[in-house]
Order: structure tokens, then C-alpha cells, then sequence
């Protein structure tokens, strides 16, 4: 009788001991599988944030060009050439050609 009591607790030991151990397996399956994914978020946010400081040093650049134009361009001849150059404003009755390679 005690050797069956003994073979049914090793059983049922044997038992949980699987359990345990499928579901240690399991847990640290999908835990490499989030920090994998976390991972991955990570790097995509620190390309996007690199490449939003550049268009911000671009745009501060430029802002500092345009500050420095206006500070310079006080006067009319300046500011038409500015617009001509810059923006390719032209009067209404004018004929702007373009001579390509």
C-alpha cells in the first residue's frame, strides 16, 4: 500500500515538475519575444528622432538666413531680388525664360 501511495505521489510530482517547467519555458519564450518588439520600437523612435533633429537644425538654419536677409533687406532693391531669387517672383507683365543644359 505504501508503495502505491509512493508511485501515485511520484506521479503526480513528476506532473506539476512538467507543468513548472513548460510553463518556465513559455514565459521566458514570450518574454524574448516582447523585449524583441520593445527593441524594435526603440530603434524606429531613435531613427525618427534623428532624422526630426536634422530637419530641426535645417529649419534653424534657414531661419536664421531669413533673419539675416531681413536685416539686410530693408530696402526695395534688395527685397525684389530676394523674392526673384528665392521665391521666383515675377511682375504680372513679365516673360521669365529658362535656358536648361
Amino acid at each position: 500500500m505504501r508503495n502505491v501511495n509512493r508511485q501515485r505521489r511520484g506521479l503526480v510530482f513528476g506532473r506539476w515538475t512538467f507543468l513548472l517547467i513548460i510553463l518556465g519555458i513559455f514565459a521566458v519564450v514570450v518574454f524574448t519575444v516582447y523585449c524583441c518588439s520593445v527593441q524594435k520600437k526603440i530603434n524606429m523612435k531613435q531613427t525618427e528622432l534623428m532624422q526630426l533633429e536634422a530637419e530641426r537644425d535645417e529649419l534653424i538654419d534657414e531661419n536664421e538666413e531669413l533673419r539675416a536677409m531681413k536685416a539686410k533687406g530693408k530696402d526695395d532693391e534688395n527685397m525684389e531680388r530676394v523674392a526673384r531669387e528665392k521665391f521666383g517672383y515675377i511682375y504680372p507683365d513679365e516673360k521669365v525664360y529658362v535656358i536648361s543644359p
